[in-house]
């Protein structure tokens, strides 16, 4: 097997395989495509009874979305090309290339010489006389030069798969539901993905695919037209009914929230300029709301008298993320704080006594609960209130935004607007109208 860079193949980015022909020289293409590949099993691995009409319409959709994939991700030259995904079942379940399809289809594409693949990577370490994993990576792939020429003798080149293929929004992965963080054992950064069915899912999907649709509508200066998914988290959580996590994340190739900030300032929609807007000490400020109290809203929430108000953003962000105030230092802080300020947080600060005075100014954070209210609550109640805030932008207005987690970019003539669509949609679900901030725009604290 060939040695492949690590660095290379850390940058590879995952096949979504939600992409059909539409093309006349796509389909002419992927038409090519599934001949051979029919052909080569027939002859190398005969089927023992021919595929019923339904899986032969499945194998078809699977042999143009993985094709769609790897021609797209040929162009990204920091991976060499390369392109990952999971075999999971239930990973590939909302997709249009089952696992069944994905592993006949890399096996024979692979002995056609038409994609590269290399070896899973799970490297293991001993601890505390178990084997655990510490570095564990999906399949890469990648298509030959074979491929592409098939593809380029059809007229179907790299950069232009948007003109040739489009997203099916039904096959989309629109929605995921993720266990606790942790539970997965071979990746704790990320919980399991946990398969849904039922009426719930299906409400949330229409939701997402609605907005997907909505924003379809505009003109972006990206590469492929945005696309957004909803992840909720602590699926294994008691009570769960979608209520937990539920953020926005990017799930079109030209992904903006992946952007450094600079470089999403050079997004525009429909041509006009964009700006970013968000919402100051969000999640603190909805716990407030959610236990029923009210912040100081004359001062600013991460200022305190002899304290860097970064070590008191982070401690609380931290706080809120463990769902309880942290009696360690955050991990990487003290080194990134050092190399940005000068001097080390640790040298004139006990964190305990940076705890005390956090706890004093704002004792409604030690309400937090792990696991019963905590940072998967308050996203929650953040990321229905964006929501809301972008159909309203879309359905009474025909305002297009991108979301970016905790804050939206707009067009910069729709950002008050926006700001104030933002500020309703807090009031209206969590009984306060919150700090919009607008870049440009001078902001102060109200005066008592």
């Amino acid at each position: 097997m060939a040695n492949y860079d690590r660095d290379i193949l850390n940058n590879a980015k995952m096949a979504t395989f939600d992409r059909s022909p539409r093309s006349d020289a796509a389909k002419a293409w992927i038409d090519a495509i599934q001949t051979l590949t029919l052909a080569h099993e027939a002859t190398s691995h005969p089927r023992k009874r021919a595929r019923r009409r339904t899986d032969h319409l499945s194998f078809s959709q699977a042999v143009g979305a993985l094709a769609a994939d790897l021609l797209r991700h040929s162009a990204n030259e920091e991976s060499h090309g390369f392109m990952y995904r999971s075999a999971d079942r239930e990973e590939l379940a909302s997709t249009l290339v089952s696992s069944d399809n994905f592993e006949k289809l890399t096996t024979f594409w692979t002995e056609l010489s038409l994609m590269e693949r290399t070896g899973y990577i799970d490297a293991r370490d001993d601890f505390e006389g178990a084997r655990v994993p510490f570095y564990r990576r999906a399949r890469r792939f990648r298509a030959t030069s074979s491929f592409l020429d098939l593809a380029s003798n059809h007229g179907v080149e790299p950069k232009a798969v948007k003109d040739h293929f489009e997203v099916s929004h039904r096959h989309a992965n629109v929605v995921q539901v993720r266990a606790s963080k942790g539970a997965d054992q071979f990746n704790a950064e990320r919980g399991k993905l946990i398969k849904q069915k039922g009426e719930g899912y299906r409400v949330q999907c229409d939701r997402v695919r609605r907005l997907n649709q909505l924003m379809s509508g505009h003109e972006y200066n990206l590469s492929d037209t945005p696309m957004v998914r909803r992840v909720f988290n602590c699926g294994d959580r008691r009570g769960f009914d979608f209520n937990l996590g539920g953020r926005f994340y990017g799930a079109s190739d030209d992904n903006w929230m992946e952007m450094p900030k600079e470089e999403r300032a050079r997004i525009r929609i429909d041509g006009e300029e964009t700006t970013e807007i968000d919402v100051r000490a969000s999640h603190l400020s909805i716990l407030y709301s959610i236990s029923g109290e009210s912040p100081d809203r004359t001062t600013d929430p991460y200022s305190i008298e002899g304290i860097h108000r970064d070590i008191i953003k982070k401690v609380i962000v931290t706080a809120i993320g463990s769902g309880k105030l942290p009696s360690q230092w955050p991990k990487g802080f003290k080194e990134n704080f050092k190399s940005e300020y000068g001097w080390a947080p640790e040298k004139r600060h006990k964190l305990k006594d940076i705890t005390e005075a956090i706890s004093k100014k704002h004792p409604v954070l030690l309400k937090l609960r792990k696991g019963e209210l905590d940072w998967a609550n308050l996203q929650f109640e953040e990321a229905e209130c964006f929501f809301a805030t972008m159909m309203r932008l879309h359905n009474e207005s025909e305002v297009p935004s991108l979301p970016v987690h905790d804050s939206l970019i707009v067009r910069v003539r729709d950002a008050a607007y926006a700001a104030n669509c933002l500020r309703d949609a807090y009031e209206e679900r969590l009984g306060f109208r919150p700090h919009v901030d607008i870049p440009g725009v001078e902001f102060a604290y109200l005066v008592a």
